[in-house]
């Protein structure tokens, strides 16, 4: 990853706005669903470095968002633009976890592999435009649809259609009407 790459992904967590360094300050001091994007960016692109320094500041970011945030998300994750995190408390995204543009997840979320240990990790897919709400576990390689909803504490552990709703545990869909 360059810094132009990190400083474009940047931009588009910021959205279209004239001031840059006004919208960026307000961000950053009022919305923790930017702070945490931001400390993900910002780990991920220290991650990337072949300088083992570099690398241990991508540790030192990490070991921050757990602590404050109580989320863990690992650089090897792929988040698109846009991303929102309503209440930014206690989210983990595993290692090959794909999260497209336009995504809004609640807190307590889980995204991560099936667990078993003699098999290949597989992780989630999540389409654009997707909402994910309270404590709800995407488990396993599974694809989320565009516009899908998840219900709270939904439990998924089945590919969701697009403009599907996935809810109860185990996870059941339901089309929109």
């Amino acid at each position: 990853m360059t810094i132009k790459e990190l400083l474009t992904e940047i931009l588009g967590d910021l959205g279209n706005h004239k001031n840059f360094f006004r919208t960026f300050f307000y961000k950053y001091s009022f919305n923790p669903s930017f702070r945490l994007l931001l400390n993900y960016r910002i780990g991920k692109y220290f991650n990337s470095s072949k300088y083992k320094i570099f690398k241990l500041i991508a540790i030192r970011y990490s070991i921050v968002q757990l602590k404050k945030r109580n989320c863990q998300i690992s650089y090897n994750t792929q988040i698109g633009r846009n991303v929102k995190f309503a209440h930014p408390l206690g989210i983990v995204i595993g290692s090959g976890v794909v999260i497209k543009d336009n995504v809004k997840i609640w807190q307590q979320v889980t995204f991560g592999s099936h667990g078993k240990a003699d098999m290949d990790k597989l992780y989630p897919v999540i389409e654009k435009n997707v909402k994910i709400y309270s404590g709800a576990k995407i488990i396993g390689k599974v694809r989320i649809g565009e516009n899908a909803i998840i219900g709270a504490n939904a439990v998924v552990l089945i590919d969701v259609p697009d403009n599907s709703i996935a809810v109860g545990i185990p996870a059941k869909i339901i089309n929109k009407s």
